[in-house]
């Protein structure tokens, strides 16, 4: 829920301070599956070997705090998409 709170504010703070003449922002949201969150080489683990997401996250921007009110993928997914909590689906 932080997540999407966070990036509509970030979306409404280039919308309002950017001139109508300036491109819009693109805004790639990446979602990974059942892995913990220091499983990838960005986060610190030399064991893993993930140069394209370690690329991606050192040009543009990570957010490494989150919560999920359900511990299960669909529901999560589903609230990470519409902004609702999960008892409102």
């Amino acid at each position: 829920m932080k997540i999407v709170q966070t990036l509509l504010l970030l979306l409404m703070v280039s919308v309002a301070f950017g001139s109508g003449k300036q491109k819009k922002p693109n805004i790639i949201l990446i979602m990974t599956d059942q892995q913990r969150s220091d499983a990838l080489g960005c986060m610190g683990n030399s064991a893993v070997i993930s140069p394209n997401i370690d690329k991606i996250a050192k040009e543009g921007v990570m957010f490494v705090n989150g919560y999920s009110a359900v511990p299960s993928c669909t529901p999560a997914r589903a609230g990470l998409l519409t902004g609702m909590s999960p008892w409102h689906h």
